[in-house]
């Protein structure tokens, strides 16, 4: 079966008129909040800081946090490349199993009720429990920091697939069978667009619990990675390193959100959420 622009619905309201880019002020306008909540932290932490004489083993200003982060920044940099190789490969793992997982139990509710306890299963195991066996199994090597991530990951995406291959109108899915459509066309077609909107839901959950799966693996067995500079420093008590390490890991937390926000917007330019929106993730 081909179906064609013609055979689709176009609902009202649906085609609008190209959404101008935004300029300079409006992004100004849009960003200044933020960018003053974050002074204002930062502004009230400093002055805390300094009004009680917090000995900075305790409780370093963010001034003297800025000024390890920089100059352990190559150091950090190069830590933080070898996790994120783990949990990148994991992440990709994780969202493949997941999403064909989601794919085989939608069109087949006995594998569904056989399988769907194990994910559950797997899920409730406390990961910290977990990764002291997988060191033993797989070595210290980059081998736990993948599974771990992937881990992470599976669940959150076959939940949320799951339920956006789900939520196709019914209308529209009858009208696809009356169609003679195949179900690899409904899934192709139909399915897979609905169930985008939830599976950047799981997206922006799990883009980095991968990485904090790749570094709770580190803490109990890696040669190298930015969980094992956690670690040592967390150990000698170096506090401001470990919050210049922190610093790095909400740093790369945000930017991994807003690389996901950009990629929804591009995919789902077509969906309400973004498009009421008016584009923002």
């Amino acid at each position: 079966m081909e179906l064609t622009a013609s055979d689709a619905v176009v609902q009202p309201g649906l085609v609008r008129r190209p959404r101008a880019r935004p300029g300079a002020l409006e992004t100004a306008r849009a960003l200044w909040p933020s960018l003053f909540g974050f002074v204002l932290f930062f502004g009230v932490w400093e002055l805390g800081v300094r009004v009680t004489n917090t000995p900075p083993f305790v409780v370093p200003a963010p001034s003297l946090v800025a000024g390890r982060f920089w100059e352990e920044l190559p150091m950090l940099l190069g830590e933080l490349a070898v996790t994120l190789v783990g949990a990148s490969i994991g992440f990709v793992i994780g969202l493949v199993v997941g999403v064909v997982g989601a794919v085989i139990m939608v069109h087949s509710r006995t594998l569904e009720r056989s399988l769907f306890p194990i994910a559950v299963v797997i899920k409730l195991i406390p990961f910290v429990a977990l990764a002291p066996m997988l060191i033993v199994w797989l070595g210290y090597d980059v081998k736990p920091k993948i599974v771990l991530a992937a881990l992470i990951t599976f669940f959150p995406v076959l939940v949320n697939c799951i339920t956006g291959l789900r939520a196709v109108d019914p209308l529209a899915h009858e009208f696809f069978r009356s169609m003679g459509a195949s179900r690899w066309e409904i899934l192709v077609r139909l399915r897979w667009s609905t169930s985008l909107p939830y599976l950047f839901a799981a997206l922006k959950i799990v883009v980095h619990l991968a990485v904090i799966g790749a570094i709770v693996a580190e803490y109990f067995g890696s040669r190298d990675g930015i969980g094992l500079v956690i670690l040592r420093t967390s150990e000698s008590l170096r506090i401001q390193s470990l919050f210049a390490t922190s610093l790095l890991l909400a740093l790369l937390g945000v930017t991994l959100i807003l690389v996901t926000n950009v990629v929804e917007r591009r995919a789902l330019y077509w969906h309400e959420s973004v498009r009421t929106s008016g584009g923002r993730g």
